[in-house]
C-alpha cells in the first residue's frame, strides 16, 4: 500500500508539474479572451477531455511507436528528460508566450481543442511524460492505472483553475502567477534530471536514483 501511495504522489507531483495549473493560467485566459463565460466554460471542460484522451493515448501508443522506428526507451527517456529540462528552464526564465486572444464568433469546439486542449494543454513535455509515465516495461497494468488516476486528478484541478480563472487571476494578481509557474519549473527541471539519471544508470546497470 505504501509503494502504491509513493507511486501516486511522485506521479502527481510530475504531472502537477509538467501540466501546472496555476502557470497555465494566462494561457487558457488569454485563448478564451473573446468568449462570454459560458462559452469560456464550455471550452474548458472540452478541452480537458480531448486532451486526457490525447495524453492516455500518447502515452500508451508513443512506446509502440518508438519500438517501430527502433528508438529504444531509455534513449527516449534521455531524450525526454533533455527536452522537459529546457522546457522548464523556458519556464524558470520567464520565455512565455501567450496565444492571442479568441475572436468572439470563433468556433468554441475547435479552440477547445486547439490551442487549449493542444498545445496548452497537452504539450509536448506532457506527452513525453506520459509515454515515461506509462512504460509497459517498468510498470504494471496496476500501476499504470495509478498514474492516470493522478492524471485524472491534476487535470480536474486544472479544470478547477480554468472555471475559476477570472476570480484567480484577481486574488494573485499577474506577479502570483509568474512566481507560481517559476517554482513549477524549478521542480519540473529537477525532476527532469533525474529522469535523465535514471536512465544513464540503467543503462550502466546501476541503482536507480
Amino acid at each position: 500500500m505504501l509503494d502504491d501511495y509513493t507511486l501516486f504522489v511522485t506521479q502527481l507531483v510530475t504531472l502537477w508539474a509538467v501540466l501546472d495549473p496555476i502557470g497555465h493560467l494566462p494561457l487558457f485566459m488569454g485563448a478564451t479572451g473573446g468568449l462570454d463565460g459560458s462559452q469560456r466554460r464550455r471550452a474548458a471542460v472540452i478541452g480537458i477531455l480531448v486532451s486526457f484522451g490525447i495524453l492516455v493515448l500518447f502515452g500508451l501508443a508513443g512506446q509502440a511507436l518508438l519500438h517501430a522506428m527502433g528508438v529504444s526507451l531509455l534513449s527516449f527517456q534521455i531524450a525526454g528528460g533533455i527536452i522537459l529540462f529546457l522546457f522548464a528552464v523556458s519556464m524558470v526564465l520567464g520565455d512565455h508566450h501567450k496565444p492571442q486572444a479568441a475572436a468572439a464568433g470563433d468556433n468554441v469546439l475547435a479552440l477547445a481543442i486547439h490551442p487549449i486542449a493542444m498545445p496548452i494543454i497537452a504539450g509536448p513535455g506532457a506527452m513525453l511524460s506520459m509515454v515515461l509515465l506509462l512504460d509497459n516495461n517498468r510498470h504494471s497494468p496496476w500501476e499504470q492505472g495509478v498514474t492516470v488516476l493522478a492524471l485524472i486528478v491534476v487535470l480536474s484541478a486544472l479544470l478547477g483553475t480554468f472555471l475559476l480563472g477570472g476570480i484567480i487571476q484577481r486574488l494573485i494578481g499577474e506577479g502570483g502567477t509568474n512566481v507560481l509557474r517559476r517554482v513549477m519549473g524549478l521542480i519540473l527541471s529537477a525532476l527532469a534530471v533525474n529522469m535523465v539519471l535514471n536512465a544513464l544508470a540503467l543503462w550502466l546497470k546501476l541503482p536507480e536514483i
